[in-house]
């Protein structure tokens, strides 16, 4: 019994450590995470056209991640301008939005959001203080894109290495459970990031292809910003629903409606149509609890963990169904 206690207390504190080390450590794990989870995606695609084409996995992964990174810098290189450009005026058009329900609130109410948002401060100082603290998030941004790069392409050259002494960290007799849950996650993880990208592709075309034959000068602008955000299962679009609709308004307020309309229909044909099919391969998330772990770990880690929220929330819902759900209760997971 005594023992049993023990065992228990260092379960405890053994959790409480790895808590207050993810704590600590949070924003190095997050970027590892973020890393496992690219090389996840790489490697299932190197796999897929392995198995389809002619080519080993390590020619079928260069061929991957050179034609990835040859998209993103022809895109970059032909839309790039356009697309600041774009962006800058969906900026100005947001607040031209927002200044007009301000002054309809003023006109009808007593209430003035604008007010604090518009307060001047000609302090030099701050001035000063605030443009050094762009420039060094930036610095940090970049540092942190190439880092994740090259973890990502180390990890998905030689997965098995790193799986290997993942495996080896364990007991030996508990190493087969180990092998079993590392697939499971790999699989779910590389099915949802999979599908994540086709929401993310089928929710940017159609929506800046809705607007482009509005009429709507942003669509470009629009239909990139729907489809990064996408990656945000449920918060992600409905961000991207308010610069989309306040630029609706802008141009009437028949146009307003079509956009609003046309957008949920489209958002629901994702979400109850695609994100199943998806979700059937990898791994269902509940909504209620997707949205409270994005909530917390946006609270605690800012937009690094909103980003991540999802991919986590699979690990540990995996994690738990092999080693406690299936090992330790013998309650088999469909």
């Amino acid at each position: 019994m005594e023992s049993k206690r023990l065992i228990r207390t260092d379960t405890i504190l053994l959790t409480a450590g790895l808590m207050l080390i993810g704590y600590l450590l949070g924003e190095v794990l997050l970027l590892v995470f973020a890393a496992v989870l690219l090389a996840v995606g790489l490697d299932g695609l190197a796999q897929a056209i392995a198995r389809k084409l002619p080519f080993s996995r390590g020619w079928a992964l260069v061929g991957v991640a050179t034609g990835i990174t040859a998209i993103l810098i022809g895109s970059l290189g032909l839309t790039a301008a356009s697309l600041v450009q774009q962006f800058r005026e969906l900026g100005e058009t947001v607040v031209d939005f927002g200044e007009k329900v301000q002054a309809w609130l003023t006109e009808h109410t007593d209430i003035n959001i604008m007010e604090e948002m518009n307060a001047e401060d000609g302090d030099l100082a701050d001035a000063v203080g605030e443009i050094a603290g762009h420039v060094m998030t930036a610095v940090g941004a970049l540092t942190s894109l190439i880092i994740l790069v090259i973890l990502t392409l180390f990890l998905a050259a030689k997965p098995a290495l790193y799986r290997r002494g993942a495996v080896r960290l364990v007991p030996p007799n508990s190493r087969p459970l180990a092998e079993d849950t590392l697939s499971s996650l790999a699989h779910a993880l590389r099915w949802w990031f999979l599908g994540q990208l086709v929401s993310m592709a089928l929710l940017g075309v159609t929506v800046g292809l809705g607007l482009f034959l509005l009429g709507i000068e942003l669509w470009f602008a629009l239909g990139v910003l729907t489809a990064l955000l996408t990656f945000i299962p449920f918060i992600g679009p409905l961000i991207a629903a308010v610069p989309i609709v306040a630029v609706g308004f802008t141009e009437g307020m028949q146009t307003g409606l079509i956009v609003l309309v046309g957008y949920i229909v489209i958002q629901n044909i994702e979400g109850n149509v695609l994100v199943p099919m998806i979700q059937h391969k990898a791994v269902e998330l509940a909504p209620a609890l997707l949205i409270t772990v994005q909530v917390l770990l946006g609270l605690i880690f800012g937009a690094a963990g909103l980003i991540l929220a999802a991919p986590l929330a699979i690990v540990a819902m995996i994690t738990v169904q092999k080693l406690w759900v299936e090992h330790t209760l013998g309650d088999k997971v469909t």
